[in-house]
C-alpha cells in the first residue's frame, strides 16, 4: 500500500509535470565562489595542518577548512557555486581557503580578479606551497602576501579563540564569534584588522584584516572560523545577495535567468515550522499560476518556485 515516500514522489511528479519545460536553459545565480583544489585536498590528507580530537593528524582538514567557510556564506543567504579554475570576473566574491598546493598562475589570477574589482577572501594556509607541493621559499602567503597587505611565519594548532571586532572595525561580530583548530600570525603590512583575538598572547595577532587591491578588495581570514564568524564574515562581504530577497533564517533563496528573458527564484523553508518571507517584487508561482506580493508562506519544509512577470 502506498505510504508517505510514494506520496512525496508522486507530488514531485505532478510538480515536475505542471513546471513543464519553464526551466530549461535555467542560468543559476551565484553571490560568491569557493575555489576548489584536489591537490590541495590530497596534500592536507597525507600531511593535514590540523589536529583531530583525539590529538592525531586530521585527514579531513581539507574539508573542514573549506566547509567552515562555506556554512557562513550559507548562513547569510549567499548563494555559492565551487569552480575550478576559469573566468571569475562573474563572481562578486570569491573565496580561497585552504588552497595549498597552486601555480603562480592561479594565484596571480586570483590578485587579478582582486585588482579588477572583486572582492578576494583568503583563508588558512593558501598560497603557501607551490603546484608540487613545496613550501615557497617567500613570506607566507607566498605570491599573494602584497596584494594582501600582510606576511606571516608563525602559525599555531589551537582548540578556539574568542574573536572580537577590533577598533574601528565594520565587522559586526556576535558574542560567540570564535576562531578554531588553527592561527596563523598575520603581520598587517598596509592590511587593516577587522577582527582580533581576545587571549593574552595570540592577542597579538589579527584574526581577519582587509586591505584595498586596486579596484577591489582583499580580505584574509587566519583561522578557521566559527560559525558565528564565518557569517559574520560572509554578511560584510556579500551585504546585498544576488537573488535581491533578503536573508531570512530558516528560508533560503536561489535565482536563476531564464532563457526568455524572465528571473526565477527558488525558496526554501529549512524548518519544521511554517515560515514567512517578505517578496520584495510582484512574481508568480510557477506551479499554480498565483500572483505574488508582499509576503508568502511557506509550510514545513516547503519549497516554493516563483518567476517574474
Amino acid at each position: 500500500m502506498p505510504g508517505r515516500v510514494y506520496e512525496q514522489v508522486a507530488a514531485l511528479g505532478r510538480d515536475l509535470a505542471a513546471a513543464g519545460d519553464a526551466l530549461d536553459g535555467l542560468r543559476p545565480d551565484a553571490d560568491v565562489a569557493f575555489v576548489h583544489s584536489l591537490p590541495s585536498k590530497w596534500a592536507f590528507e597525507f600531511a593535514p595542518p590540523l589536529s583531530g580530537v583525539d590529538g592525531g593528524p586530521d585527514r579531513a582538514a581539507y574539508e573542514r577548512i573549506t566547509s567552515a567557510s562555506y556554512r557562513g556564506w550559507w548562513a547569510a543567504g549567499a548563494q555559492a557555486r565551487f569552480v575550478h579554475g576559469g573566468d571569475l570576473s562573474a563572481y562578486p566574491v570569491v573565496v580561497a581557503a585552504g588552497l595549498y598546493v597552486a601555480d603562480d598562475a592561479t594565484l596571480d589570477k586570483l590578485r587579478d580578479y582582486a585588482v579588477a574589482g572583486g572582492h578576494l577572501v583568503l583563508g588558512p594556509r593558501t598560497g603557501y606551497a607551490d603546484s608540487d607541493g613545496r613550501i615557497r621559499a617567500v613570506a607566507a602567503p607566498g605570491r599573494l602576501a602584497e596584494a594582501a597587505g600582510l606576511t606571516y611565519d608563525e602559525y599555531a594548532n589551537v582548540a578556539a579563540l574568542p574573536v572580537r571586532a577590533a577598533e574601528g572595525s565594520p565587522l559586526a561580530l556576535p558574542p560567540d564569534a570564535a576562531g578554531r583548530a588553527w592561527v596563523e600570525g598575520l603581520r598587517c603590512a598596509g592590511a587593516t584588522p577587522l577582527a582580533v583575538y581576545d587571549h593574552p598572547h595570540y592577542g597579538r595577532w589579527p584574526a581577519v584584516t582587509t586591505v584595498a587591491c586596486g579596484a577591489g578588495r582583499i580580505t584574509y581570514v587566519g583561522t578557521v572560523p566559527s560559525p558565528a564568524l564565518a557569517e559574520a564574515v560572509a554578511r560584510w562581504a556579500t551585504p546585498a545577495p544576488v537573488s535581491g530577497f533578503p536573508a531570512t533564517d530558516p528560508v533560503h533563496v536561489t535565482s536563476a535567468g531564464l532563457a526568455d528573458g524572465r528571473r526565477a527564484w527558488f525558496l526554501h523553508n529549512w524548518s519544521a515550522s511554517a515560515a514567512t518571507v517578505p517578496v520584495p517584487f510582484d512574481a508568480v508561482d510557477l506551479l499554480t499560476g498565483e500572483p505574488i506580493s508582499g509576503e508568502l508562506e511557506l509550510g514545513e519544509w516547503d519549497v516554493r518556485v516563483l518567476t517574474s512577470r
